[in-house]
């Protein structure tokens, strides 16, 4: 039972962490509607403008 216990902690542990970040950060990248206006915005006045080295 001891080794069973340890087993799922060391499996679940890493799973769950990986869920909440993936949940935090797919939640966070995503722009509200005005941000994402301006951003196309940004992006059309600067089309053409990049400067590739």
């Amino acid at each position: 039972m001891d080794g069973f216990l340890w087993g799922f902690v060391i499996v679940g542990g890493p799973v769950l962490l990986g869920l909440a970040i993936f949940l935090f950060g797919s939640r966070r990248r995503r722009l509200n509607r005005t941000e994402q206006a301006i951003a196309d915005q940004q992006a059309h006045q600067n089309w053409g403008k990049e400067e590739i080295r």
